[in-house]
């Protein structure tokens, strides 16, 4: 479940305040855990900041982890493709999605793919980047990213065999 839809019911707040989101080791959701159960390939989307990526501020990036090596790939040279910077999330701590308990691990192959999007990248993914503003200010940053990640995942699927 996104952090920024949290409900206050749920002793959550929008996901804007520091401490109060649902890391992807943690969530619980049981739909998004049976969907993910039940699915070949999952992405997850996170973001993240230009330092905790370890890049220098204003970098427009996305960091790609998980345990998938081979879906990583794809979406690392289909966002490259569109121009979208994209980095290798491997060596950074807690970002490299290899926890086999995070929920886009959590598929029928025990594996997945996680894309951390910094900061600088989404403020140019919208016109207006606030969770009400985002649904009608898509730009075309935006639309890049979707359509490459559509790529990627239409190319692995592509090569499975589904028996």
């Amino acid at each position: 479940m996104p952090s920024g839809l949290l409900s206050p019911v749920l002793g959550q707040t929008s996901g804007t305040q520091p401490g109060r989101s649902v890391t992807s080791t943690h969530c619980d959701d049981r739909i998004a855990r049976s969907l993910c159960a039940g699915a070949l390939n999952v992405v997850s989307l996170h973001g993240c900041t230009t330092s905790r990526a370890g890049l220098p501020d204003g970098t427009q990036a996305v960091l790609v982890g998980g345990l998938n090596t081979t879906l990583k790939q794809y979406l690392m040279e289909s966002l490259a493709a569109v121009g979208i910077q994209a980095e290798d999330a491997s060596g950074s701590e807690g970002l490299g999605g290899v926890n086999p308990a995070n929920i886009m691990n959590r598929t029928l192959l025990g594996q997945g793919a996680q894309l951390e999007i910094t900061t600088p990248l989404r403020t140019v993914m919208f016109g207006t980047n606030t969770r009400a503003g985002r649904k009608n200010t898509t730009t075309q940053v935006f639309w890049d990213v979707v359509h490459a990640v559509r790529q990627a995942v239409g190319r692995i699927e592509a090569e499975q065999i589904v028996a």
